[in-house]
């Protein structure tokens, strides 16, 4: 399956891009998670064997708990998303749905983003979706998913935030297709 899916251009009755996960990011994701988990397993294995002996033991053995717990769940999520590839990002005539990662915010109409722009996030390039009025989709958002949606806006200035990572088309040629969508579709009608 190719990584972009491409119906029409913006502004078109037919327009639809969707954009699908990165399918080598997300392997390396799985191993990587299927990495921890095995030394999670193993710092598990020795703390339960050093625990009579070692007054530290159980500290490895909550912190190693943990470990096999949050990278067991990433390595089912790059699993199912790698199984059963959905888009992570779709562009149509009425907006933009994001379901890049957890914090995705799901749909954000056109009326709402006032631009995009690709940046850098430390080591990794992201892409942020300006809005008119943040809060309105901050409000949309809840439970542990509103609440890191929160934190990233925070930290990114926006919550609609995607990470090059999870997506098969470059960042600024995504943010230019978002610019033009926002900008055709909102006067298209």
């Amino acid at each position: 399956m190719r990584g972009v899916q491409r119906n029409g251009q913006p502004g078109q009755r037919d327009y639809r891009l969707a954009i699908y996960p990165n399918r080598i990011r997300l392997g390396l994701v799985i191993l990587g998670a299927l990495v921890f988990v095995l030394f999670g397993v193993f710092m598990c294995y020795q703390a339960v064997t050093a625990m009579s002996s070692a007054p530290l033991a159980g500290v490895f053995l909550a912190l190693s708990a943990l470990a096999i717990v949050f990278f067991g769940g990433c390595l089912i999520y790059g699993a199912v998303r790698l199984a059963k590839p959905k888009p992570v990002v779709v562009l149509d005539n009425e907006g933009l749905y994001d379901h890049a990662s957890f914090t995705g915010v799901g749909f954000v109409a056109w009326r709402e983003v006032s631009g995009a722009m690709a940046d850098n996030d430390g080591t990794q390039r992201v892409l942020s979706v300006t809005l008119f009025d943040p809060s309105a989709v901050l409000d949309r958002t809840t439970g542990w998913r509103g609440f890191l949606v929160r934190g990233n806006a925070r930290m990114m200035g926006t919550p609609v935030n995607i990470s090059q990572n999870m997506v098969a088309m470059p960042i600024s040629q995504l943010a230019a297709e978002i610019r033009l969508a926002a900008e055709k579709t909102t006067t298209w009608r």
